[in-house]
């Protein structure tokens, strides 16, 4: 691979018209400095230093990604007040220390996509409650996160009835999936897994340091991870899938992209930033 390969990617998804479909989530960062701990109870105490940053993420986050490469991407979503994820961070080191969140979910809507009227549909569940309203014709590209709040009830096999172009799933969804737990996939594993209740063409499996894997059922294609200086990995798996869904959609093999786009958004906060073709390629320029 080389830096063509970005070239081609740009050029082959240039004048896609895209519809991303999902929960946003509002993420918080509030600054905050450790004191020690409570005398007269056991938590810790902590002093807020003013600050806080707001940024979207999930469904929105996808979407901004992909503005800079594709010719039109329209966003179906909850509004930005729903569902709230806030998280104090300590202004010495960046660790979080605590994560509060907020959901409001009874204004959910009922949704009604008709998949042919776009050339990639993108859905992003995150397992709020956002996407069971959702009625969509087959053909889209999936993405069904297990988080604290969900686990165990948001398994990508309840879309199992839709047939999707792609699906995206990291390690622990995987192993959700197929009822045992993996954390070194061999080609078996992978195959398992997509031949499992998923009802996909292409699937991709992100597995952390370790990097990711594609299979469409025959063939297996493995990509090593960037090596980069990781800032935050929160949102790095939303960035894998919306490119992945792109490079579904032109049928290529290559996780390349993906994975570069992925690297790429470890070396800021969060979505403080998104992707553009300016900076993949720069990106690019230090591994290829």
């Amino acid at each position: 691979m080389n830096l063509a390969s970005i070239e081609n990617f740009v050029e082959g998804v240039k004048d896609l018209t895209v519809l991303v479909v999902g929960e946003t989530i509002v993420d918080e960062f509030v600054d905050v400095s450790y004191e020690g701990q409570s005398m007269k109870s056991i938590c810790p105490v902590f002093k807020l230093e003013g600050t806080k940053t707001v940024q979207q993420g999930g469904a929105q986050a996808i979407a901004n990604h992909l503005y800079d490469f594709v010719k039109k991407v329209d966003v179906i979503t909850n509004t930005n007040s729903e569902i709230v994820k806030t998280r104090y961070v300590d202004i010495t080191d960046k660790k979080k220390h605590v994560e509060i969140n907020k959901f409001e979910t009874s204004n959910f809507f009922d949704i009604k996509i008709d998949t042919s009227k776009y050339d990639v549909v993108i859905v992003a569940d995150f397992g709020h409650g956002f996407c069971d309203k959702l009625s969509i014709t087959d053909g889209f590209h999936l993405m069904c996160q297990t988080n604290s709040n969900n686990f165990g009830f948001n398994r990508i096999s309840k879309w199992k009835d839709s047939k999707k172009k792609s699906a995206c799933i990291d390690l622990r969804e995987a192993s959700l999936q197929v009822n045992r737990k993996i954390s070194k996939p061999t080609e078996r594993d992978i195959l398992d897994i997509y031949n499992y209740e998923l009802n996909c063409q292409h699937l991709f499996v992100t597995t952390g340091k370790a990097g990711s894997t594609y299979t469409n059922g025959k063939e297996i294609v493995t990509q090593q991870s960037f090596k980069t200086e990781i800032v935050d990995t929160i949102g790095a798996g939303d960035t894998f899938f919306a490119f992945a869904c792109l490079t579904a959609h032109l049928n290529e093999k290559s996780l390349l992209i993906p994975s570069l786009a992925a690297s790429l958004s470890t070396t800021w906060l969060c979505n403080e930033k998104s992707v553009t073709k300016q900076l993949l390629k720069e990106h690019a320029t230090k591994y290829l």
